[in-house]
């Protein structure tokens, strides 16, 4: 017999700590917090207010006439505050500011952007790689974006998905509050997921043409290598204005390898508080996308299936 035989030698598996983050919820926030502090435009000066009078009087004459089953959609979307947001875009330039309004209101006859059936739209929506969840400080709802939860195999519905959003976020927008914030989590993407040049520019001409100063702040969360590739080839196509809007969020830890941009980087508590933003990015609300009980909500909060609003 072998006294020297050996023993197995166990070891206990170093216990890794597990972040608590508390019971789960599928219901998203979708109605903004008892207070923000709106970001408001300064006071027109005389020659504000006259151009607003004329760029109101001249819509108001090239309307779509009250017979015309869109004319209420119109009328709704023809506000001050519209032609203020045209007239800014454009640095109150009159005749810039009437030419890009024109075309909206074109593209919105033809196009009908807040017409777009919910039901063909939602398959867009199954993953979870655009929704809406929470407001920021300013009372601007926060539009979470998840590329790497890409399911589209239509370009032209993945286009009206976007779109769809965007109107759905006006209708979320609280009192005093025109625009959105934009979370962008590249966590876990590869390559594979980063959008295409044409696919941002297209993007980016939607939302500059057609909806002008309805970006509040933009946040890049986790961003790979791969995504400063492509928006180096984007910048140039950016209006300054909104590029400055883009933030680049710093990790957890803190890390600030910028990987060389120019932008800003910030800590997304800084503009979201901790009980607006998910568990996923720091904050406490520990939300896990479905799409059924999200849809369901958001189609109450917003209009179902549509909802005619003032813009």
């Amino acid at each position: 017999m072998n006294i020297f035989r050996s023993k197995a030698v166990t070891t206990t598996p170093e216990k890794v700590p597990v972040e608590n983050k508390g019971p789960v919820t599928h219901t998203p926030i979708l109605s903004p917090p008892g207070e923000y502090t709106p970001v408001t435009p300064p006071p027109l000066d005389e020659t504000q207010v006259k151009k607003l009078g004329d760029l109101r009087a001249y819509f108001i004459k090239n309307m779509l006439p009250e017979s015309d089953s869109y004319y209420p959609n119109e009328k709704g979307f023809l506000t001050d505050a519209t032609l203020k947001r045209y007239l800014r875009a454009r640095k109150w330039d009159f005749e810039a500011a009437k030419n890009m309004l024109d075309n909206t209101v074109k593209w919105r006859r033809g196009y009908k952007p807040d017409l777009l059936d919910p039901d063909y739209i939602r398959p867009e929506a199954e993953t979870g790689k655009m929704y809406f969840n929470g407001f920021d400080k300013c009372g601007r709802p926060v539009w979470i974006m998840r590329p790497r939860l890409e399911n589209s195999k239509d370009a032209e519905r993945q286009i009206k998905h976007v779109v769809y959003s965007l109107e759905r976020g006006i209708r979320l927008m609280p009192d005093m509050v025109e625009n959105i914030a934009i979370v962008v989590d590249f966590k876990d993407s590869s390559a594979s997921h980063n959008p295409s040049v044409a696919t941002c520019k297209k993007f980016l001409d939607i939302l500059g043409n057609h909806y002008p100063e309805r970006l509040g702040k933009f946040f890049i969360n986790n961003a790979p290598w791969f995504f400063f590739a492509t928006f180096k080839l984007i910048s140039p196509f950016m209006d300054p204005i909104t590029k400055q809007k883009i933030k680049f969020v710093y990790d957890r830890e803190g890390k600030t390898d910028t990987k060389g941009t120019t932008n800003e980087w910030v800590h997304l508590k800084d503009y979201i508080s901790s009980n607006q933003l998910e568990t996923d990015f720091g904050g406490e609300y520990h939300f896990s996308y479905e799409v059924e009980p999200y849809w369901n909500a958001l189609l109450d909060k917003t209009g179902r299936p549509y909802k005619v609003i003032e813009y």
